[in-house]
């Protein structure tokens, strides 16, 4: 999928949308919660938001991140846009220039579900190469957001494993092993629709954050079950009434910072265990700072 294409698309489509208007933002800085006895939390929210077989592997970005926000103000648009280049500086991400090609999108429009159906009936190569069922998860996510990656395959010296008459090729001088495998996928693009009518009271850097989460990892919120971390991931589709992160909490940040610095061409278990041990140390017994907001309008 050719990001830059899936930009012009997004980038015209979304020009007949309403503006969202977010709440104002009270500070730009990422600011981070924790709780404290907390391992046996931590594997679980680690395993909630990784799901695999043992053989399977967690995608990463691993070409410099630009993110495209539509669907905004102008100004509102750059603010959302500088957040997310921030979140991403902060957990080692290389981030491009202003005037890249975007490869994480985040599209606020006041009817989710038709203009999902719009884009695949109209412009389906937005998708991937997925299969029916494939796509059938990607229109049964509930809640606010739906979101996508779409992979490609590196070998094990990083360089695109090419394709001849329609078979994979990888041509590389490492081998597989019980650890490390001899190729994996990387994210090449994601993208996060929102619906609109979930966003009243929340600011730019909360829908900035959750977009961040959606979009750097294959991730399902519902899948967070009854876990008790944190996280900023809950926020869209919580109850008017309840309390939601004001940004990424210390367990969202502590979760992309560990996904982020592992090593290359591991299998799934060795990564999970390899964020669990990052998250550990970053949240591991801290107590919670309290940075919530009571309710969702702030305005």
């Amino acid at each position: 999928m050719r990001i830059a294409r899936i930009a012009a698309v997004l980038i015209f489509t979304a020009a007949a949308l309403p503006a969202f208007a977010a709440a104002p933002d009270k500070d730009d800085e990422i600011v981070v919660t924790g709780q404290k006895d907390i391992e046996q939390q931590i594997e679980s929210f680690v395993s909630a938001l990784t799901p695999g077989s043992p053989r399977s592997q967690i995608s990463r970005y691993e070409r410099a991140l630009c993110p495209r926000a539509l669907g905004f103000t102008d100004a509102q648009r750059a603010t959302v846009e500088a957040r997310m280049r921030m979140v991403a500086e902060g957990i080692g991400l290389e981030v491009a220039p202003a005037d890249c090609g975007p490869n994480l999108l985040i599209i606020v429009t006041p009817d989710k579900a038709g203009f999902l159906a719009g884009l695949r009936r109209d412009h389906g190569f937005m998708f991937g190469d997925r299969s029916p069922g494939e796509m059938r998860k990607i229109f049964a996510q509930r809640g606010a957001a739906t979101a996508w990656q779409v992979e490609g395959k590196l070998n094990a010296d990083g360089k695109p494993v090419m394709f001849e008459q329609g078979i994979p090729v990888n041509r590389t001088t490492n081998s597989p092993s019980r650890i490390t495998a001899a190729a994996r996928p990387y994210i090449s693009g994601a993208v996060v629709v929102i619906d609109s009518r979930a966003l009243e009271g929340f600011t730019t850097t909360q829908i900035a954050d959750y977009a961040m989460m959606r979009g750097l990892a294959r991730i399902d919120p519902e899948k967070l079950g009854t876990t008790a971390a944190p996280t900023i991931l809950r926020a869209l589709d919580a109850p008017g009434d309840a309390e939601v992160p004001l940004t990424l909490t210390q367990w969202d940040f502590a979760f992309l910072k560990g996904l982020y610095s592992g090593a290359d061409n591991l299998y799934a278990p060795s990564q999970r265990a390899e964020i669990r041990r990052a998250m550990e140390g970053d949240v591991g017994g801290k107590q919670d700072s309290g940075d919530k907001s009571p309710d969702k309008s702030r305005s």
